[in-house]
């Protein structure tokens, strides 16, 4: 027999996707009904379960999974180990993913943050087919590549640091640091937005507290803007005012919740105060039209009439802006 896990007990353990070696720990946690399987933020899997499992029953649930598993891989595969293949594009090897999505009508290409290239398919493609996809688009691909590129560069070479600027509604702010207690926590006062440091902490070492702690910052200041310009669209159109909550999302700027809600992408905070107003009163005329037929930009031109202009905007560069 395989050997099993006692509860609150972590074993690493390997199984294989296509010779790859996948390393994943089994934990027991008698709270959980049924096998789950959790991916952590290093690389690895967790598998957890309500009763112990031998190591030959976790790599069957594992290998039953493994379609989840490699979306999973692949969204983080910065070597390209998990790649359905490669194009060459204007003398740069690109590697390409294919996810597939049977709900989908059509195929659609999308450029990831990585600068590869990802593939959604309803059905399986063979390697000639998508190359044959990325090559009708190429143009476009490189096109979305450079944009890509420079918000890549812009991205990693965000440090945080005295006198270094970052987009606030349109206008620039100076960061400003201090040391004081344990907590990371950010502030805007003025034309400054103000960092604390837990004393003792080196900002290159807690690139991503600090970041998170701006983030908070964003969300709390523009959170009473945002209700305001959703209470006064929803009363324009008659329609109960949805709650306004932030994320940070990669591709969409908006998006409506069953539960009458709405999620704005906080890159939005970042740029001029019409483009929130725009992205707002856009996702609030959804609670009313859920498509994009006419009927639906009809609703939104009756609440601003300008908002092609900032649409087309939003699409082009909006996701310039990174936290």
């Amino acid at each position: 027999m395989g050997s099993k896990c006692t509860e609150g007990e972590e074993q690493d353990r390997q199984f294989l996707i296509d010779g790859i070696a996948i390393t994943y720990s089994f934990l027991v946690n008698r709270r959980r009904k049924y096998p789950c399987i959790i991916s952590k933020d290093d690389g690895r899997l967790l598998l957890e379960a309500p009763v112990p499992m031998t190591e030959k029953a976790a790599k069957r649930f594992l290998e039953a999974n493994e379609a989840w598993i490699v979306s999973v891989f692949q969204k983080n595969d910065k070597s390209g180990t998990f790649r359905n293949g490669a194009v060459a594009l204007d003398g740069e090897e690109i590697p390409y993913y294919i996810t597939i999505n049977r709900k989908r009508k059509r195929i659609a290409i999308t450029i990831r943050d990585d600068l590869g290239i990802e593939i959604r398919s309803p059905v399986l493609l063979t390697p000639e087919e998508a190359r044959r996809s990325i090559e009708d688009v190429s143009a476009w691909i490189q096109k979305i590549r450079s944009k890509k590129r420079i918000w890549r560069e812009n991205m990693l070479s965000r440090q945080y640091a005295e006198d270094e600027t970052i987009p606030f509604q349109g206008k620039a702010l100076s960061i400003r640091q201090m040391e004081s207690g344990s907590m990371f926590s950010a502030w805007i006062r003025g034309d400054e937005l103000w960092i604390n440091l837990p004393q003792g902490k080196k900002p290159h070492e807690s690139l991503p507290m600090i970041r998170q702690a701006v983030m908070n910052c964003y969300a709390d200041e523009i959170l009473p803007v945002a209700k305001e310009i959703a209470q006064r669209s929803a009363d324009a159109l008659g329609v109960t005012c949805p709650r306004v909550r932030f994320g940070y999302q990669k591709r969409r700027f908006g998006s409506c919740t069953p539960g009458n809600g709405i999620i704005i992408n906080l890159r939005i905070a970042m740029a001029p105060p019409q483009y929130l107003e725009y992205t707002i009163i856009h996702e609030v005329c959804h609670l009313v039209e859920r498509n994009h037929q006419e009927r639906f930009w009809d609703l939104v031109a009756s609440l601003l009439p300008a908002y092609k202009e900032l649409h087309d905007w939003l699409q082009r560069d909006g996701m310039q802006y990174c936290f």
